[in-house]
């Protein structure tokens, strides 16, 4: 099989971003909630920030159920806070700045496999 130039800085963004989640004190999420910090983060991104009910709504994701429990270990892991809205019945999901160095050191796994390959 051959690799293509992508493939590799792929493979080794993969084996950088494992070794970071081995660190201690990295976040440990399981495959929910990386999918719903990764959605959360492209909403952010977007300038948006989620109602709570819209991101337990994301059936590509997971249940309801399941997904309000992964917005609770997130909160508790201190990924994430809510900010209530002047209707005090509507939070809105925000980032960390926790959740931002976990996004920065996976963003720095990146730029890391890039220059491995450049020789940057």
């Amino acid at each position: 099989m051959k690799i293509t130039e992508l493939q590799e800085i792929y493979f080794r963004f993969l084996n950088l971003f494992k070794a970071i989640e081995e660190l201690p004190g990295f976040p440990m999420l399981d495959g929910i909630e990386k999918a719903l910090l990764d959605e959360l983060s492209l909403s952010w991104k977007k300038g948006h920030n989620l109602l709570v009910s819209q991101a337990i709504n994301l059936p590509e994701i997971g249940s309801p159920a399941t997904l309000h429990s992964r917005l609770k270990n997130l909160h508790k892991m201190g990924m994430i806070e809510y900010a209530v809205d002047t209707d005090a019945r509507k939070k809105y999901i925000q980032p960390t700045d926790k959740a931002l160095k976990y996004f920065g050191q996976i963003s720095d796994c990146m730029n890391q496999a890039i220059a491995l390959k450049t020789g940057n």
